[in-house]
């Protein structure tokens, strides 16, 4: 790519900006209700205490999600840029910190888009009477099975190393997703924010109906009560805060780039405090919303089949994929329930794979300062969007094959876990930094925005310690999640999860020894003057 003849100044006055700022809400809304809050939220709720879990969760939501939504947004707003530029125009040698986030969206983005095409699958097959499914739960006589999504949908494989054929129709549901959304996105966000009013506000409207219907079911109070039950004694369990912390971050999507890039297509002067409390608050409240959907279906289930609730699947994609089209195929009018359902799961699916493909584009538009030129040849918006889309086609074609679920556990081990915590941790020492701290701060005002105390407080002081924890916490699970590997992916695995820091330090040596280098002409020239 060639550089850009453009000076800042102008490529900051042309750059695209959201229409206004509920564009920017509903757009950073959908970004961040995804997948996790259907079925990550419900589990983690479910295993560390049911309404004990919600006490450090929602602390969390408070003194570690708003202050970096806070913090990332600001940036983008105030410097109209995004985080890796941001980096690199104030610390060229920390540039290659910059990209750790758009590194990590890069490797969620291939796997995310494939649990789309799980959704889409499921979507599809909800249309046929009866359910394609139900024939399984009938043959095994039990109230779910998982017989259909491995064997039909994924038509998994024994083991990660065992590859031998494209699963076709998974391959068609990746490559229509990925259409969805380069059409989404292709003119940037000053269209898909406008879309994002729809999408990131029915799958709410969904969740509602689904539980209206769920709490007309028998049982549902008992599934109801589960979820809010507290256990006090888990309270003082390390990894119940850990859970909470995580699942804050994770379903924030604080960390990524992502909302420093939202906030740089916002005007200077918008309201910032306002949007940093609502933004966090209704996404958790998502979260809140499908655990009630899903436990009173499942409480619904332990009493019609007189199973324990604890003993029902309700661990990642077996919950969205697994037990829940198995209780909803064995209502009345079982064809239009799942419907409804996996649309709820495609429209968040949406949402954030286009908030990834935008994160992808506006890095490198920004680094190129809007003319991305290659070969010679002047790349419109539209073309920067597609090639993106293009190169994902690519990449996660492999994910289509009956090793993909491996290898979606694989990349979601390696791909975020350390590398995450690690690129968080640089955010938070790098601007909870006194000095730099202070300096954003002016720049907040110069704006006529003030920063709340407990924002100031928390970025400054409270962060650094909870990130650390995390960080030392990921290593740990990393570690123990290694030992399902051989070697070879054991290497594999570790490079995928460093190769962010690896590309920062190169890029840290690379931009000292040009200063060195450049510090030695000056002094050659000096002593030649003299």
């Amino acid at each position: 790519m060639q550089p850009s003849n453009k000076s800042l100044e102008e490529y900051q006055e042309e750059r695209m900006k959201f229409t206004n700022s509920w564009t920017f809400m509903m757009t950073a809304l959908g970004f961040a209700a995804g997948f996790g809050s259907v079925w990550r939220f419900p589990y983690l709720v479910f295993k560390n205490g049911g309404g004990t879990f919600l006490i450090p969760y929602f602390l969390l939501v408070f003194t570690l999600a708003i202050p970096l939504f806070f913090l990332e947004v600001g940036l983008g707003q105030t410097k109209g840029m995004g985080f890796a530029h941001l980096i690199a125009s104030e610390k060229p040698k920390l540039a290659g910190f910059g990209f750790i986030g758009i590194i990590i969206a890069s490797y969620v983005s291939t796997y995310y888009n494939l649990i789309m095409a799980y959704s889409f699958r499921f979507l599809w097959d909800s249309f046929k009477y009866p359910l394609p499914w139900l024939q399984s739960i009938i043959n095994e006589e039990q109230p779910f099975s998982k017989n259909y999504f491995y064997g039909e949908i994924l038509q998994i494989s024994d083991s990660i190393t065992n590859i031998n054929e494209i699963v076709w129709s998974l391959l068609i549901a990746y490559m229509v997703s990925l259409t969805i959304v380069y059409l989404i996105i292709k003119e940037g966000v000053g269209t898909s924010g406008k879309i994002a009013i729809v999408t990131a506000t029915s799958p709410y409207f969904l969740l509602v109906i689904l539980l209206i219907r769920g709490l007309m079911l028998e049982g549902s109070s008992e599934g109801i009560y589960y979820l809010f039950k507290p256990d006090f004694v888990k309270l003082f369990n390390p990894s119940v805060w850990v859970d909470a912390a995580n699942q804050v971050i994770f379903q924030m999507n604080v960390g990524l780039a992502i909302l420093c890039l939202y906030g740089s297509y916002r005007k200077k002067d918008d309201n910032l405090p306002n949007f940093s409390y609502a933004i966090p608050i209704i996404t958790s409240l998502c979260g809140m919303l499908a655990g009630l959907v899903v436990f009173s279906y499942i409480g619904h289930v332990s009493v019609k089949f007189n199973i324990p609730i604890d003993e029902l699947p309700l661990s990642g994609p077996d919950l969205a994929f697994v037990l829940y089209p198995a209780i909803l195929a064995q209502m009345p009018m079982p064809n239009l329930w799942c419907i409804l359902f996996f649309c709820v799961l495609v429209l968040l699916g949406v949402d954030t794979q286009f908030g990834f493909v935008d994160l992808i584009a506006g890095t490198i538009e920004d680094a190129c300062l809007g003319e991305v030129i290659l070969f010679g040849y002047k790349l419109t918006v539209q073309q920067v969007r597609l090639g993106i889309c293009i190169a994902l086609g690519i990449l996660g074609s492999i994910y289509c094959t009956d090793i993909g679920f491996y290898l979606l556990e694989f990349v979601d081990l390696y791909g975020t876990t350390i590398s995450f915590m690690g690129g968080l941790l640089f955010e938070v020492f790098y601007f909870g930094n006194p000095q730099r701290f202070s300096k954003f701060k002016k720049d907040l005002e110069e704006c006529n925005i003030q920063i709340p105390a407990f924002i100031e407080f928390s970025i400054v002081k409270l962060c650094h310690f909870t990130v650390v924890i995390l960080l030392i916490i990921s290593v740990i699970q990393q570690i123990r999640g290694s030992l399902n590997y051989d070697g070879f992916f054991i290497v594999v695995g570790w490079i995928i999860s460093l190769l962010p820091f690896l590309w920062a330090l190169i890029i840290y040596i690379q931009k000292r020894n040009e200063k060195e280098e450049k510090t030695e002409d000056v002094e050659l020239n000096l002593l030649e003057k003299n």
